[in-house]
């Protein structure tokens, strides 16, 4: 999976949709403190920009060497080049100790982990009992009808057998998946 962008690694940089500021204030305010931030397959950083300006401290994490090259770099964000799986031992050392995170963000990548193994490095690295772990994605833009039926006859029908079967997640909008966590309302 890490390296299905990279050879485009620029171009992906460059055009990857960016994120309302107000997402990011959002799941700013769910955390008490502002410490520290650990951004998920960052990809070249998109989300990992946002929240420099709201944490002290972002460690984004890929396992594409390749997109972290165009990634923005900003003092306090750390971008750190990660095994596709990482045992307990290398997330410490790589990461961060247990119980320091204040919030684990993973934007449009989740279904690219294995989520039992993700979820318990989640719990592993979370501030108890404050911690927040912050899940989102995309989906297709919606421009109007016309745009749209056309969109979705090359996106779902001459497009989909290119995509990897675990995008099926995604697309469902991340409705259907295990999540072991306490819900957090929307407001």
């Amino acid at each position: 999976m890490a390296e299905h962008f990279a050879k485009q690694g620029k171009e992906y940089a460059d055009s990857r949709p960016s994120y309302p500021p107000q997402l990011f204030q959002f799941i700013a305010s769910k955390t008490p403190s502002h410490d520290l931030a650990w951004d998920v397959a960052t990809g070249t950083g998109q989300a990992a920009k946002s929240l420099s300006t709201l944490y002290k401290n972002v460690i984004a994490t890929d396992a594409s060497e390749k997109q972290l090259e165009f990634a923005t770099k900003l003092p306090n964000v750390r971008y750190q080049h990660t095994p596709s799986t990482m045992s307990m031992t290398e997330l410490e050392q790589m990461v961060s100790p247990q119980g320091t995170i204040d919030l684990v963000t993973i934007a449009q990548a989740l279904h690219w982990l294995d989520l039992s193994t993700f979820y318990k490095q989640v719990n592993w690295v979370l501030k108890k009992p404050n911690g927040v772990l912050a899940i989102w994605c995309y989906t297709s833009p919606r421009v109007n009808d016309a745009v749209g039926a056309l969109h979705d006859k090359l996106y779902s029908f001459d497009a989909k057998p290119y995509w990897d079967s675990r995008r099926e997640l995604l697309e469902d909008n991340y409705r259907n998946i295990d999540f072991p966590f306490d819900p957090v309302e929307r407001g």
